[in-house]
């Protein structure tokens, strides 16, 4: 049976303050249930009713016969009728004849239909579970149950009320049926024991469990507030923080001064823990210049160290070709390309045919992408295996569109493994390939290219092309910046602008900016051509007015863009009123304002025909972290949205909708690797620290056509000159430089 309607999975039982309502009974049929996140649907016979009543929410693991007690509210739906929305609920063993013959005969125990459960009923009564458990071997008097048949059923009893007693436990604990579920499945029947043993692991094994949740429940535990077992975790969970602040080490000082934070406690009190995380080998301390000591999670340790050791050796071998002469490698390029090269580029296709490793960086309109097709022409072998990936998905669509190859992302050609978290091609089972080609580095963040080179065969070559003027990655570190910042990498850089790129106001006034310059702006009276225009704003609400008059109006109807699938809104932050959450619902109110069908899924609506991104890496439907698409249908029924993103058809489940965002407005830093016909981007002084060079950069050439800035003057130039706070904490220069220095 379908999922009844109207209930997300995270849907709060409500109630307008009065108590909940109290529903008991015995489980009847379990309708529909995603385990992953515990959202079931049960038929009960319940207590007071004459017919059987339809209980949804997050819910523990039930099986017919066992007994239910909810509480929680009544409601209607307007398809599925008068259902039970259940908060908290319990589950005990089914303590009639009718629930043991209902919860055996369910098919769930191989070998046990209704008929042998009615036997069994019939032999044994309503002792049958003390005998299960006390004295198994007597199920045998029973025909038809052997040995095997005796051990199933005794596994699978035991196996339900431990499931049942650690659910018990974890919700004692204030876990959620969610997180419970969670825990349930990572750690199995085990969860007792590995939770009481260390809890913090909760925070770091379970998603959605972070560092507070976990030390709550340590306290509740008898964990000491100041234990070295509680301090080292927030050791680890400071570091995390500031992994997802980008940087992949601190130093020791600054992390011992954000863990007395976190604690509340004095830094002097938090030194026996960080030993601890050290001597497990959770963390690694390093010394720079035999003065700065530096904490590292170890697994950014080894993936840093990884990268230095592998693109140093790469950087001083030979590739596996044998390099063509010169004059014939630049022929094959111009005939290739269709045009004389310029004296750059010959010179950089040289560097490329005789170097293993090659690091190739410009700004838009400095011939990257000409370049790249350049170096694939000259190096054009029978035998040549030439591979080409990118981060994301959209940057490995326009790779191929470019060079008119495949491309894939790194994790599907590195064949990402999320049921273990692991990559599924590494040392031990290379790549199968002599050329890799990776298109917009800056995006690759530490870990990432440790997998990528941990998979490069011994023998293969690597040719990284971006942009290091732009964002750096969103996972921990600043990868390109380090390798071309260190001076021991062969490194290109394109800053040679082309004729027919330097008659765009986008490519011209992106240069403006790197330079510290403001951009200059196109007139009305420009005409078509212009491709760069700036309006002043007066505060938040003049720019929200005009921003969504320049989207539904005015840039459809002067440039003929459609505004759902041409233009894009990129806004720095998520939150204020020009963020994207505030942004989202106006222009969905706009552009599509009478949806005949939507789904709920915490403060958002998603409709029919609604413009939406993909939040999360999903290896599964081969989707990716900034990929969008439209809502092409809707099934209220079965609660289930199907998007259609890059022409492919995907089917998300009402408890997958947090994997989805609505797409009218994104943040910047989600945009990286991608291209728009059209963006307009709001820079206001409520932006504050946001306010930077390579954010703006980054913004405005998204845009292949046309760019529009909302802005208050101010804001603009703070944006334009704001350079600071951009480098993040990292080592992975300085080991560059210590390891080519002893090449």
């Amino acid at each position: 049976m379908e999922r009844p309607a109207g209930m997300a999975p995270q849907d709060a039982v409500e109630g307008g303050g009065s108590p909940p309502e109290v529903l008991a009974g015995v489980v009847d049929r379990v309708l529909f249930e995603r385990a992953e996140t515990g959202y079931r649907v049960l038929r009960v016979r319940a207590a007071g009713e004459a017919t059987p009543v339809v209980v949804v929410g997050v819910l523990p693991p039930a099986e017919p016969g066992e007994l239910i007690r909810a509480e929680g509210t009544w409601y209607n739906d307007k398809t599925w009728g008068r259902q039970f929305r259940a908060g908290s609920v319990s589950i005990a063993a089914p303590a009639s004849e009718a629930g043991l013959v209902a919860y055996l005969g369910s098919g769930r125990i191989k070998g046990i239909g209704e008929e042998l459960a009615k036997r069994l009923v019939e032999h044994f009564g309503t002792r049958l579970g003390e005998i299960i458990e006390k004295e198994p071997a007597r199920l045998r008097e029973v025909e038809g149950v052997g040995p095997k048949i005796a051990a199933r059923l005794r596994e699978a009893w035991q196996g339900q009320r431990r499931a049942r007693e650690t659910l018990m436990f974890l919700a004692e604990h204030g876990l959620s049926q969610t997180r419970a579920a969670r825990i349930l499945d990572a750690y199995g029947l085990d969860a007792i024991a590995t939770v009481r043993r260390d809890p913090y692991r909760l925070a770091r094994d379970i998603r959605g469990i972070g560092f507070a949740t976990a030390d709550e429940i340590a306290l509740r535990l008898g964990v000491a507030p100041d234990s070295p077992q509680r301090t080292g975790a927030a050791m680890a969970e400071v570091l995390r923080v500031a992994a997802d602040e980008g940087h992949t080490a601190l130093p020791r000082h600054e992390a011992r001064s954000r863990l007395a934070e976190l604690l509340d406690t004095e830094p002097s009190l938090v030194d026996a823990g960080i030993a601890r995380e050290l001597e497990a080998g959770r963390l690694v301390e390093l010394v720079v210049d035999e003065r700065e000591h530096y904490l590292m999670l170890s697994e950014l340790d080894r993936a840093e160290e990884t990268v230095a050791s592998r693109l140093v050796a790469l950087a001083t071998g030979t590739p596996p070709w044998n390099p063509p002469e010169l004059i014939a490698a630049i022929a094959k390029s111009e005939a290739a390309l269709g045009v004389a090269l310029a004296a750059s580029q010959q010179e950089a296709i040289a560097r490329a045919v005789h170097s293993k490793l090659l690091v190739i960086t410009g700004g838009p309109g400095t011939g990257k992408t000409t370049l790249v097709r350049g170096i694939l022409a000259a190096l054009d072998e029978p035998d040549l295996r030439v591979v080409l990936a990118a981060p994301t998905g959209r940057a490995a669509r326009r790779l191929a569109e470019s060079t008119g190859r495949e491309a894939r992302t790194l994790h599907r050609l590195l064949e990402a493994d999320p049921e273990h978290g692991c990559f599924r091609r590494h040392a031990g089972r290379p790549l199968e390939a002599d050329l890799v080609v990776v298109d917009e580095a800056s995006m690759i963040d530490t870990q990432l290219l440790s997998a990528l080179l941990q998979a490069l065969p011994e023998e293969a070559a690597l040719l990284l092309v971006g942009d290091v003027d732009q964002l750096p990655s969103i996972g921990p570190g600043q990868v390109l910046a380090d390798l071309i910042a260190s001076g021991v990498l062969p490194v290109i850089r394109l800053a040679e602008i082309f004729r027919q790129a330097a008659e765009s106001g986008i490519v011209r006034n992106a240069h403006r900016i790197n330079r510290g310059e403001v951009p200059v702006f196109a007139r009305p009276e420009d005409g078509q051509l212009a491709d760069f225009y700036g309006i002043r704003v007066a505060g938040p609400e003049d720019a929200e007015e005009k921003l969504v008059e320049l989207v539904t109006e005015r840039i459809p109807q002067r440039f003929g863009l459609d505004p759902l699938s041409e233009v894009q809104v990129l806004t720095p932050m998520n939150r204020g009123r020009m963020g994207t959450q505030s942004l989202n619902e106006i222009l969905q109110r706009r552009l599509n304002p009478s949806p005949f069908l939507s789904l709920v899924r915490g403060q958002t609506r998603f409709s029919l025909g609604d413009k939406v991104m993909q939040l999360e890496n999903d290896y599964e439907r081969e989707v990716y972290n900034g990929d969008i698409g439209r809502i092409t249908g809707l099934d209220p029924k079965a609660q289930t949205l199907e998007v259609t993103m890059d022409g492919r058809p995907l089917t998300y489940g009402a408890d997958e909708l947090d994997q989805l965002a609505l797409a009218y407005a994104v943040t910047v830093h989600k945009a990286q690797g991608s291209e728009y016909p059209a963006v307009v981007v709001p820079l206001l002084r409520q932006h504050g620290r946001m306010l930077r060079r390579n954010l703006l950069y980054t913004a405005i050439t998204r845009a292949r056509a046309l760019v529009v800035l909302l802005t208050e003057p101010d804001a603009l130039e703070r944006a334009v000159w704001n350079t600071t706070d951009l480098r993040r904490t990292t080592l992975l220069r300085q080991r560059l430089i210590d390891k080519g220095s002893r090449v």
